[in-house]
C-alpha cells in the first residue's frame, strides 16, 4: 500500500481512538456522578430526619406551654400549686429547658422552675431595653406565641425564649395576665438531637441568621459534600442545620469503580485501535509481500509475529473485561437495536441468576421478562440524553427465579459506527428503599410507647376532620392523662415510669377495636384518641373499656388514693360539617381533661357548655 494511500485510514483510526477515548471519560464522568449522589442522598436523608425531629421536638414542647396557657386563659390564673404540677411534668419530659417562668402584667418575675441554677433569674425584669422586648411586646399584641434568636442568659451561657401571653378575664373583658416563658438552652438541645445520628460519620452544626451557634465535628470546606436546611420554629425563620458527612463516612461510601471504569475504557480503545493499525499494518506488509517474493521468508515471519501480537492483545483485551467483574455494581452493554448483547460483567448474572447465554437470548427476545416496560425505558433514555436530563432510573429487575430486584441504573447511549450502543450500570438500592421507608416510620412513632407521636397526630386530626366533614360524619376526640404520674416517677423511678407508660399504651391499643381508630402519645403521660365516624356514646363505650383495661393491668402506685394506676379521660364529639377547626375540638377535650382531674381523678368527663361528669371508675 502506498505511503499516500495510508494517511485517510491513519487519520480514521486517529478520529476512532478520540471517540472511544471520549466515550471512557463520559462514563467515567457519570460513574462518578453516581457515587457523588450516594453521599447526597445519605446527608439529605439524616439531614432532613434531623430537622424534623428538631422541629418535632420544639413543636412537642411549644404545645405543652401552650396547652398550661389555654388552662390559664380558659379557667383563670391557675394556683401555685397546680401550676408548678403542670410546669414540673413538662420540665421532666424535656432536659433541653433552663427553666419555666412566669412574668406577670407588670414585666416582673413571679413564679420559676427550678429554682436551683436559676437564682440569677429571680429578680429578673423584662426592660424595653432587652433584646427580647419588642418581640414579647408582639406576642402581647397578637396572642400568639413568638420564638426569639439566641442570646446570653442572665444564668450563663446562651439560650433562647417562647414567649407564651396570658390573660384572665376582668368585668367580662380579658385582660393581658404576663408570659409564660419557656427558656432553652443551646447545648442541651443540640446534645439530645446528636443522639439520633451516628457521631463518627456526620459533622453537625446550627446556624443563626449564618452565624454559627453549635458545632459537631468539623466544618466541611466542601460545598459540595453538605447540606444545610432551614428550620421552621414558629416565627423564627432565622435557624437552619447544616450536616456534611466525615472523612470517614466518605471512605465507605466512595469505591474504586470510577477509576475502574475510566482505565479499562480507555485500555480496550487503545487496544482495539492497536488491533486496527496491526490489522493495517498487515495489510500493508500483505502488499509488500506481493511486489518482493524474495523477500517472502522475511514477511513470512513478520506476519506470524502481528499475528502473536494479535492473540496477546485479545488477552489483555479479555482481561481488561474480567476487571469489571470485581465491581459489585451489574454491568451490560448491548446494541440498542438489535438488543444484542455485547459484554456482561459477573456481578449481573450472579446477582440475577442468569448464565450469560440466558441473559442474552432473553435480552434478544424477550426483554420485558428482565425488565418490566423495558421499551418504554429505553425510549425514556434516549429522550434523557437528547435533552441533557439524569439518565438515572429507578427500576425492577427480574431474576431468574421470578422474584423482583429494586435498581438504579445508570445510562449511556454511545453512537459508534451506525450502531447505538447502551452502556447499563446497575446497583441494588433495596437497602436505601427500606431506609426511606424506616424514616418514615420513625418520623411518625414515639420511640418510648410505640404508638403515634404528636406530629402524626396533628396530620390524622386535620385530615379526619376534612375527610368526615365531605361525609356529614361525626368525630370524637379522648385526651387522657395518667393521674399523679410524678409521684409515681418519684417513688418508684423512672425506669418503672417508662415501662408504665409502655402497658398503658399496650392497654390503650387493645381497648381500640376498629382499624381505622388512632391513639397517640400526645406529650409526657398524656395521650389521645381520634375516633372517626363516632359519637359521644360510642366514645364513652371506648373510654369504659380503657378504664377496664387499666384496672385489670393492676399497676400498683403507692402515692395514689386509689393504690393503683389510674386515667383521667376527657371526651369531646363534634359533626365537622360545623364552622369549628381542629384545634378548638382539642382545646375543648382538653379543658373536659382538666374538669375530670378537678372532680377527684380517675372518672371520664365530657364538654358541654360546662364539662359534664360522667362517672368515676372504680
Amino acid at each position: 500500500m502506498p505511503a499516500s494511500s495510508a494517511w485517510p485510514a491513519r487519520l480514521a483510526l486517529a478520529f476512532l481512538l478520540f471517540v472511544l477515548s471520549s466515550a471512557s471519560v463520559l462514563l467515567w464522568r457519570q460513574i462518578e456522578a453516581v457515587q457523588q449522589q450516594r453521599v447526597d442522598e445519605r446527608v439529605g436523608y439524616q439531614a432532613r430526619s434531623l430537622a424534623r425531629q428538631l422541629e418535632s421536638t420544639l413543636h412537642l414542647e411549644v404545645a405543652s406551654l401552650e396547652r398550661i396557657a389555654r388552662l390559664w386563659n380558659n379557667l383563670g390564673r391557675l394556683p401555685r400549686a397546680s401550676w408548678d404540677e403542670e410546669v414540673r411534668r413538662v420540665l421532666q419530659g424535656f432536659p433541653a429547658y433552663q427553666s419555666i417562668q412566669w412574668v406577670g402584667d407588670d414585666l416582673h418575675m413571679r413564679w420559676l422552675l427550678p429554682v436551683e441554677g436559676n437564682e440569677a433569674a429571680l429578680n429578673f425584669h423584662l426592660y424595653p431595653e432587652h433584646p427580647n422586648y419588642p418581640l414579647a411586646m408582639e406576642a402581647r399584641q397578637t396572642g400568639e406565641q413568638r420564638f426569639s434568636n439566641s442570646f446570653d442568659l442572665v444564668q450563663g451561657g446562651r439560650g433562647f425564649v417562647l414567649y407564651t401571653p396570658l390573660y384572665r378575664k376582668q368585668e367580662g373583658t380579658r385582660v393581658f395576665d404576663g408570659f409564660l416563658q419557656g427558656v432553652f438552652r443551646v447545648e442541651p438541645l443540640m446534645q439530645q438531637l446528636l443522639t439520633q445520628i451516628d457521631r463518627e460519620d456526620f459533622n453537625l452544626e446550627l446556624l443563626e441568621n449564618g452565624h454559627s451557634l453549635f458545632r459537631h465535628g468539623t466544618a466541611d470546606s466542601d460545598d459540595r459534600n453538605s447540606l444545610q436546611l432551614g428550620l421552621n420554629l414558629l416565627n423564627n425563620q432565622g435557624f437552619s442545620l447544616r450536616l456534611s458527612p466525615t472523612a470517614q463516612l466518605l471512605d465507605q461510601l466512595e469505591t474504586p469503580l470510577p477509576g475502574v471504569a475510566l482505565g479499562a475504557s480507555l485500555a480496550i480503545s487503545l487496544l482495539l485501535v492497536a488491533a486496527l493499525a496491526l490489522a493495517l499494518e498487515n495489510s500493508r506488509r500483505a502488499h509488500a509481500l506481493q511486489l518482493a517474493n524474495r523477500r517472502f521468508k522475511r514477511e513470512a515471519e513478520r506476519r506470524e509475529e502481528t499475528e502473536q501480537h494479535l492473540r496477546e492483545n485479545r488477552e489483555r483485551l479479555q482481561l481488561v473485561l474480567d476487571l469489571t467483574d470485581s465491581s459489585h455494581d451489574g454491568l451490560f452493554i448491548f446494541d440498542s437495536d438489535s438488543r444484542e448483547l455485547l459484554h456482561m460483567n459477573q456481578a449481573t448474572y450472579a446477582t440475577l441468576g442468569y448464565r450469560p447465554e440466558q441473559f442474552a437470548e432473553l435480552l434478544r427476545d424477550a426483554p420485558e421478562k428482565l425488565m418490566p416496560d423495558f421499551h418504554r425505558w429505553l425510549e425514556q433514555a434516549r429522550q434523557a440524553q437528547r435533552d441533557n436530563l439524569s439518565r438515572i432510573f429507578q427500576r425492577e429487575l427480574i431474576r431468574r427465579d421470578g422474584s423482583r430486584q429494586p435498581a438504579e441504573i445508570n445510562t449511556q447511549l454511545v453512537q459508534l459506527h451506525d450502531h447505538e450502543y447502551l452502556i447499563a450500570v446497575s446497583r441494588d438500592n433495596s437497602e436505601r428503599l427500606q431506609l426511606e421507608a424506616q424514616l418514615q416510620r420513625l418520623s411518625q412513632l414515639d420511640g418510648l410507647t410505640g404508638l403515634y407521636n404528636r406530629r402524626y397526630f396533628d396530620q390524622q386530626l386535620a385530615a379526619e376532620w376534612r375527610r368526615l366533614r365531605r361525609i356529614d360524619a361525626p368525630l370524637a376526640l379522648l385526651m387522657l392523662d395518667i393521674d399523679h404520674f410524678k409521684a409515681y416517677n418519684d417513688a418508684l423511678g423512672h425506669l418503672a415510669g417508662d415501662d408504665a407508660l409502655r402497658r398503658v399504651s399496650s392497654a390503650l391499643r387493645e381497648s381500640l377495636q376498629r382499624e381505622g381508630d388512632t391513639a397517640c402519645r400526645y406529650g409526657g403521660e398524656e395521650f389521645a384518641i381520634i375516633l372517626a365516624n363516632t359519637g359521644l356514646e360510642g366514645a364513652e363505650q371506648v373510654a369504659a373499656r380503657i378504664h377496664t383495661a387499666l384496672a385489670s393491668l393492676d399497676i400498683h402506685h403507692p402515692a395514689s388514693p386509689f393504690g393503683r394506676l389510674t386515667l383521667s379521660i376527657g371526651i369531646m364529639a363534634a359533626d365537622p360539617v360545623s364552622d369549628e377547626q381542629p384545634g378548638e375540638l382539642v382545646a375543648r377535650c382538653d379543658q373536659a381533661l382538666y374538669q375530670a382531674k378537678h372532680l377527684g381523678r380517675n372518672r371520664t368527663a365530657f364538654w358541654q357548655q360546662t364539662p359534664v361528669d360522667l362517672h368515676q371508675t372504680t
